[in-house]
């Protein structure tokens, strides 16, 4: 029989087994079956189907090509951007070295760039399976309570897949609650992207009103109230940023369907009640512990599997070799898989939260010395230090050139002079078992994250009125990171910016508060409309030299060219898909 294959055929794919990924709920485990009256019958089943939609979040929103085996992949938005190098597997073919090129034919012919099909297919995937469910879960073996319960989840989950489909590919059809049958399928138009924009709003608003305070013990992962506030923030960030609101890059009949007709300022007032709805809950603050060290509270945020800053994450297995498996480098059974450019590291400020001065002598002699807390523990740098042995002590990491194992210039060392360590517990290697410990997990959304996007909605709405409250965000975040007050009590916060060094600061601080966290900067960079600012760019690697004397001198070399063309602020919709649509689905604008 010839099946029909159109923008739905990625749905017909079969309900995905549960992986094993922490103790709790992710612990259900579900078979491979298309009966899906065997499964709604057997409770056990109905759990494994459950769980199997939050195990489809890590592999398809980390990355824009999902990897069954691997969580790792993550660091592919991370890469795309001016932080960060990809080294593991720089092809033409994968997403970042593409991007950072503006190269897609090679993947594909540019519109049916590989990873744009899977990417999307992943994506929808998800969302049939989880409408899947909400036609289903009422005749399941189930407390009325759980089974509502379970259904608020699958709501959730959905509204995060079609916010995603939405920041990379622009609108996409709005299927509703309805399970399109791939092989009688139903062809729809994309919707507008303000339809789209309203109507996961209204889902994530029902979801909020539904959801607990608190998910804990077994259920620890499954999302809160505070999790769809979230969401809902950074929806409404997304919808109010330039890209879409006064910045639509579209014209003719795609233009409503990558933003906005027109600017409106007063989209910025959803991203101030959503992010104060969630902060007004009570469940959710910084975690601050500047007594230990400077600073450790960010590191505890970003490591310690349970903490009071995680709004939306995801938790891996139990055990902390991921992601440092990708991350560490080779003398810690690292992967070295991801490597900071220089200018992540410039990016940082001093001690006394002022921005580095290049000119300085001690800045020549010692880049690394009093510098903002977060440096150190976002960065690997030559000298810095890291466990040889599994729970050992700290010994130096050497990335100068050519010295053995993890330097630049060798085989198996650093591209940029630099490793990440941002996520990793200390005392671990990239090689170990489950008994290393807590399993920390990864943040699709920490409360940072909130209180960043809410000072850069009161500075788009009028920053004089609001400098107070805007301020007071920026002051808590850097009295967290370990940043030194100073005299004025402002931690190197500069006094009365204007509205557009106030929003630079803002994004510069969510570059480094948030580097190598699940893609934050390349949604910050699109969404900002900055990605065309860094076409022609090179980033550049530190290199340390160590004479015979056994003194080291250091420079800066340009490394990566990067290229930008406004057509890859959208994701193009797989050109197969557009193919075998009849002309329903229209494509993104330059693709």
């Amino acid at each position: 029989m010839k099946k029909i294959i159109t923008f739905f055929l990625g749905l017909c794919c079969i309900i995905a087994a549960c992986t094993e990924t922490s103790e709790g709920f992710l612990d259900s485990k579900g078979k491979e079956t298309t009966d899906l009256e065997s499964v709604f019958e057997d409770s056990v089943k109905v759990m494994g189907f459950h769980a199997a939609l939050f195990w489809q979040v890590g592999r398809a929103t980390m990355s824009p090509h999902g990897v069954p085996s691997s969580l790792t992949n993550y660091k592919d938005y991370e890469a795309g951007t001016d932080n960060s190098r990809y080294t593991a597997y720089f092809r033409v073919t994968e997403f970042t070295p593409a991007y950072t090129k503006g190269d897609f034919s090679q993947g594909g012919t540019n519109a049916n760039f590989t990873d744009f099909r899977t990417g999307w297919m992943e994506a929808w995937q998800t969302i049939y399976r989880c409408n899947s469910f909400l036609q289903n879960y009422k005749r399941a073996p189930l407390t009325d309570a759980t089974k509502e319960k379970l259904a608020y989840e699958a709501r959730f989950i959905r509204s995060f897949f079609l916010f995603h489909l939405l920041r990379q590919y622009g609108s996409v059809p709005l299927v509703y609650d309805e399970v399109i049958d791939p092989f009688n399928p139903t062809l729809l138009a994309r919707s507008t992207f303000e339809d789209c924009v309203n109507y996961i709003a209204q889902e994530l608003r029902i979801i909020a009103e539904a959801l607990p305070l608190v998910q804990d013990g077994a259920d620890y992962g499954r999302p809160t109230r505070a999790s769809a506030l979230g969401v809902l923030t950074e929806l409404y960030a997304l919808a109010a940023s330039p890209l879409y609101n006064g910045g639509n890059i579209g014209s003719g009949d795609n233009r409503l369907l990558v933003g906005y007709d027109n600017y409106d300022v007063n989209r910025w007032q959803n991203v101030v009640i959503a992010a104060k709805e969630l902060m007004n809950l009570g469940t959710h603050e910084l975690v601050i512990d500047n007594k230990t060290r400077p600073g450790n509270g960010f590191y505890l945020a970003t490591t310690k599997r349970v903490n009071s800053e995680r709004v939306w994450f995801w938790v891996t297995v139990n055990t902390t070799c991921f992601p440092g498996s990708a991350l560490l480098p080779n003398s810690r059974s690292g992967g070295r898989q991801l490597h900071p450019y220089h200018e992540l590291v410039e990016a940082f400020p001093m001690k006394d939260g002022t921005a580095i001065d290049k000119n300085k002598a001690d800045y020549k002699k010692s880049p690394y010395a009093n510098r903002d807390p977060r440096l150190g523990f976002t960065i690997i740098h030559n000298e810095s230090e890291w466990a040889a042995v599994a729970d050992g002590k700290p010994e130096k990491v050497y990335t100068y050139k050519n010295a053995p194992k993890d330097g630049y210039g060798v085989s198996s060392g650093t591209a940029t002079g630099y490793y990440f360590r941002k996520c990793l517990v200390e005392g671990k290697l990239g090689s170990g078992s489950a008994s290393y410990g807590e399993g920390t997990g990864l943040s699709f959304i920490r409360y940072a994250d909130i209180m960043l996007l809410y000072a850069e909605a009161l500075t788009e709405l009028d920053i004089d009125r609001n400098r107070t409250e805007i301020e007071k965000q920026l002051f808590e975040i850097r009295d967290r990171a370990g940043i030194d007050a100073g005299d004025n009590k402002r931690y190197g916060i500069p006094a009365n910016m204007n509205k557009d060094k106030m929003i630079e600061f803002i994004i510069n601080e969510r570059r480094i508060e948030f580097a190598n966290e699940c893609g934050n900067r390349f949604w910050d960079l699109k969404r900002r409309k900055l990605y065309e600012k860094l076409d022609g760019v090179w980033t550049n690697a530190a290199i340390w030299e160590l004479d015979n004397e056994g003194v080291y001198t250091w420079t800066v070399l340009p490394i990566e060219q990067h290229f930008f063309s406004k057509k890859m602020y959208f994701s193009a919709i797989p050109q197969r898909e557009i193919n075998a649509s009849h002309g329903m689905l229209i494509q993104n604008p330059d693709w």
